[in-house]
């Protein structure tokens, strides 16, 4: 039996400004229910009541709850990389161990606009919901480490490729900033921090034998 494809998509884009003012409420909406609901108990009734808006309007631009809730990913993640990017190319002009310390804070200050959505949207929704958006951001993300590290490739070890490195870094930083931020066990902000600045400049610094 064939599994029925979901769209998550929505059925079409906002020009007019009330339009776009009516995709924000009901992606303001969808925030506030996953945050209250959970994933499960997110429903366009609820979207909709929350948004104060019609089940019918919803659907004028969303053809289910899946498209919203892809919607909302795709501005958050929008929003995490836009803060990671400004704040990593604002700090110009300074030593490599400068641009990590940035990447680390950008990263957590990411992860901290909206910490509770952040932790739903990342455990309890399906892959189907997010389609290839999370990857689009890390692979901007990726991007924008690696740009860091050409421009101080004089100050890394000379067995380090950027393009790699930049992968591994991303993955790392973004572990350490989701455990901080949203776990709030024994790492403490500062503390995470200050472990990955040391991970990543030991692995930026000492050489490695090839295999």
């Amino acid at each position: 039996m064939k599994t029925r494809k979901l769209e998550t998509t929505p059925r079409k884009q906002p020009t007019q400004a009330r339009a776009r003012e009516t995709v924000d409420a009901i992606l303001a909406a969808a925030s506030q229910v996953l945050i209250a609901h959970g994933y499960e108990g997110a429903t366009t009734a609820r979207i909709a009541a929350r948004a104060g808006v019609s089940v019918g309007s919803l659907y004028q631009y969303f053809p289910n709850k899946e498209s919203v809730v892809g919607a909302l990913i795709e501005r958050h993640a929008d929003d995490l990389v836009s803060t990671m990017r400004a704040i990593l190319r604002s700090a110009t002009d300074v030593s490599l161990e400068e641009r990590v310390r940035a990447a680390i804070a950008a990263t957590i200050t990411a992860h901290r606009l909206d910490p509770r959505l952040h932790k739903i949207l990342h455990e309890q929704v399906p892959r189907v919901a997010k389609g290839s958006t999370t990857a689009r951001a890390n692979q901007a993300l990726t991007l924008e480490l690696e740009r860091v590290l050409r421009s101080h490739a004089d100050e890394l070890d000379p067995s380090v490729e950027p393009g790699i490195a930049a992968v591994v870094i991303e993955t790392a930083i973004d572990a350490i900033a989701h455990k901080a931020v949203l776990e709030r066990g024994k790492l403490s902000l500062p503390i995470a921090a200050r472990e990955a600045h040391a991970l990543i400049m030991s692995y930026l610094k000492h050489p490695r034998n090839e295999r």
